[in-house]
């Protein structure tokens, strides 16, 4: 049961960033690579699930709440992994574009 459950979040994950439209949204190649490498990674674990090579156990329910918290809060940002892992003030505390601080 848990099992499935952990293949639906992945799924959900998966399908959330790869149907991603930046549209307007600034590119940022590091945020970029953690998506593809966040997509890979689900969509091996529910390969991998469904090919009954790996199960989700009864004491693997936090890593259940972290997919969910994870899926959910893509689900709301409409895939924008940048807002989910970055501070709406990252770019003020990180100073101007060449990296410099004001």
């Amino acid at each position: 049961m848990l099992s499935a459950i952990g293949a639906a979040l992945c799924a959900v994950i998966f399908v959330r960033l790869f149907t991603y439209r930046r549209g307007g949204a600034r590119f940022r190649r590091g945020v970029s690579l953690c998506a593809a490498l966040m997509m890979g990674a689900c969509g091996a674990m529910v390969v991998y699930i469904l090919t009954g090579k790996t199960s989700l156990h009864l004491h693997d329910w936090p890593l259940l709440v972290l997919l969910a918290v994870l899926a959910y809060s893509l689900l709301t940002s409409g895939g924008n992994l940048a807002t989910v892992v970055l501070s709406p003030n990252w770019a003020k505390s990180t100073g101007d574009s060449n990296g410099k601080q004001d």
